[in-house]
């Protein structure tokens, strides 16, 4: 994915007006150093801000390490670090997050993110590999007690098989995936011409938000159809499954 300074990503809501914003003003507030990675991912990269992790999907994620007592976490897509400092605090002062991210679509993502980290209170938890997500994955040592999958749609199923190929999960650990309801495009995936041939860089978010809901599709299938786990997806913000090894 690359950066095109007149292209706004902004998925549809899959809920009717105003229900979003209800869940948010009816949650607990996050801590006011969320809060200002959110408004610094607004700032620097307005365009693709809807890329970001939401106040209720940060509340959600802390409350699933804390409850399980979960002491690792693997990120795969860190974009401005939001989610990742959201998951650090809720683990152990012992505990550890690695974040991973090429940062090809956007270098101001990483600005962000760097910064976010060197001013956090939980940064020493916070460590961050700079790499092609496959890549990473085939180098990183697992067990771990979360996987927050949140990158590129059309490499969903290799990274979950390898996640699986290389145990990085350990067993009733748990791995959840973003985006899987990718703004209710699941139902009907449109189809549209590559993104590579757009003449303008709205086009060329258009076809690629079209292109990546049937990527999104066959990833849901795939991993409904695997014997090895059991899944729940969730209507939470742009649909988040979990998903654990089967006993």
């Amino acid at each position: 994915m690359e950066h095109r300074s007149d292209a706004v990503f902004a998925k549809p809501s899959i809920f009717r007006d105003g229900i979003r914003e209800y869940a948010e003003r009816s949650s607990s507030p996050v801590s006011a150093e969320l809060a200002e990675i959110a408004e610094e991912t607004a700032r620097a990269t307005p365009e693709w801000a809807d890329i970001s992790t939401t106040a209720v999907q940060a509340t959600f994620l802390q409350m699933l390490i804390s409850t399980a007592g979960m002491r690792r976490v693997l990120e795969v897509g860190t974009f401005t670090g939001h989610g990742t400092v959201a998951m650090a605090a809720a683990l152990p002062d012992d505990g550890e997050i690695l974040t991973i991210d090429s940062y090809v679509a956007d270098k101001r993502t990483q600005d962000v993110a760097s910064k976010a980290f060197e001013r956090s209170s939980h940064g020493h938890k916070i460590k961050p590999v700079l790499d092609d997500a496959l890549s990473a994955l085939q180098e990183v040592e697992g067990d771990f007690d979360l996987i927050f999958l949140d990158a590129d749609k059309p490499n969903y199923i290799s990274y979950f098989e390898t996640i699986l190929a290389r145990r990085l999960l350990r067993p009733r650990g748990l791995l959840v995936i973003d985006n899987t309801l990718w703004g209710g495009e699941v139902l009907n995936p449109r189809d549209l011409p590559p993104a590579e041939e757009a003449s303008t860089g709205q086009e060329w978010v258009e076809r690629m938000f079209a292109n990546w809901a049937h990527d999104v599709v066959k990833f849901n299938r795939h991993i409904a159809a695997d014997p090895r786990v059991r899944t729940a997806v969730l209507t939470v913000q742009d649909g988040m499954t979990l998903v654990q090894l089967a006993s």
